[in-house]
């Protein structure tokens, strides 16, 4: 071979292994990236920067699987499948890592890895002895607190046990893995009934800004915690929500999921005060507060007073689009109300109004019976009357509303609610359509 294709194959060869090389190079730092984004909870995000890695890595491994990196790339390809909820997948290519690893400090973290794709697979002997292997190696950092979570999180998937407890605690020593083993000792907790470790784990992750990032989480695992052990409890758990670390956006929205759970636990007083200090912020959990304590007010409202005084609570958020069209409903009621008057039939449409975008029941149930009573000859009073006995949730009341309506036993409205034939029906609710349209346009 002459010189010049000597060194033409060599820069060849050359530029080759740079191109392999840059592939491997990028290929780790969108893992990287892809971790952070997963440790922010922004699943959607990592997952397609995991599904990226797996297609570089898995080319540059089988352009080269000589190469003495191959183990690291069957690495990085392991892991990627495993966030990517591929566990067989990468099995496959841990155990093919763990058997070129030359390294003393790359088996072992092979193996914990490998642990944590087993484990998904539902091999939890196999997980455990890999993962002893794995710390009779030369891990710390990171790794160790990766392989600590895993075997404590193994256990205690199969049974309480105090050294599992003790692992997760150790792996959240570790910054990088503290706010998935608090997580983890919080979900954990809720799953073996352990409410003082629930609560610890908790206030843990209030008092860690980060973990803000991950409150979607948090909030749907305080609410199994509700649904095992009661809203009240589990609204307890989130005691500590005012005097989180957390920025205020994330606390308060902590806070109003504490308010939510208070409620249900009939704690009206404990959720409208903790609602009120959100109310009295700003931004979008300020919003959502005023909108609850909307909701909970128009819910037992009975008159209009209440509907000028929910106008009043939610005007400070009029920017917010939700603000904005409840209180365009409030305008609707108030026009609707005002124009009954004059014809009574607007009574009608305000009651829709109430109900149906204001979910106001009583008050709607108020403003059927006054069309009823003040039109009660009208084609579309057993209507109200029927709208009125759907609206209450109180027997007695109920009990009188299906008294009035014997007084109607002849209208399509009743017959069809009785389920027997009702001839008419439909021309009726036409004509009533038009006649509101009329009353819309007033």
């Amino acid at each position: 071979m002459s010189r010049l294709g000597a060194a033409l194959l060599c820069a060849a060869v050359l530029l080759t292994a740079c191109t392999h090389y840059n592939t491997l190079y990028n290929a780790e730092r969108l893992y990287r990236d892809a971790e952070r984004d997963r440790l922010a909870g922004r699943d959607s995000l990592a997952l397609a920067q995991y599904r990226d890695v797996i297609r570089k890595t898995a080319d540059a491994y089988r352009s080269r699987p000589e190469d003495e990196r191959a183990a690291a790339t069957l690495f990085l390809l392991g892991r990627a499948q495993l966030r990517a909820g591929e566990p067989r997948a990468a099995a496959l290519a841990l155990e093919e890592a763990a058997r070129h690893a030359t390294e003393p400090s790359l088996r072992p973290e092979v193996l914990v890895y490998l642990a944590a794709a087993e484990a998904r697979l539902g091999n939890h002997e196999v997980a455990m002895a890999r993962l002893d292997e794995a710390l009779q190696g030369n891990l710390a950092g990171e790794a160790l607190a990766e392989a600590r979570f895993l075997r404590g999180s193994v256990e205690l998937a199969q049974r309480p046990s105090d050294t599992g407890w003790t692992d997760l605690a150790a792996a959240g020593a570790e910054p990088g893995v503290r706010i998935e083993a608090a997580l983890q000792r919080l979900r954990l907790s809720i799953q073996h009934g352990e409410r003082e470790r629930a609560r610890a784990a908790l206030s843990g992750l209030l008092a860690e800004r980060t973990a803000s990032e991950r409150l979607d989480t948090i909030v749907a695992l305080v609410g199994v915690a509700s649904a095992r052990w009661g809203s009240a409890d589990a609204a307890s758990l989130l005691g500590a929500a005012d005097s989180s670390r957390w920025a205020q956006p994330q606390r308060g929205r902590a806070q109003l999921a504490r308010a939510k759970l208070l409620h249900q636990a009939m704690d009206t007083a404990g959720a409208v005060a903790w609602a009120t200090q959100v109310a009295a912020g700003r931004g979008l959990a300020a919003a959502e507060a005023r909108l609850l304590l909307a909701g909970w007010r128009l819910d037992g409202a009975r008159d209009l007073g209440v509907a000028a005084a929910v106008r009043i609570l939610l005007l400070p958020a009029s920017g917010d689009e939700r603000v904005e069209s409840l209180l365009r409903a409030l305008d609707e009621l108030d026009r609707y109300t005002g124009l009954g008057l004059d014809e009574p039939l607007a009574w009608f449409h305000a009651a829709e109004v109430a109900r149906d975008r204001l979910q106001a029941p009583m008050l709607a149930r108020g403003l059927f019976l006054a069309y009823a009573d003040v039109d009660p000859s009208a084609p579309w009073a057993p209507k109200a009357l029927l709208a009125a006995l759907d609206a209450s949730s109180d027997e007695p009341d109920r009990d009188w509303l299906r008294g009035r309506l014997e007084a109607h036993v002849g209208s399509p409205y009743v017959l069809a609610a009785w389920g027997r034939p009702h001839a008419g029906l439909e021309a009726l609710d036409e004509e009533l359509s038009v006649r509101l349209q009329e009353i819309t346009r007033r």
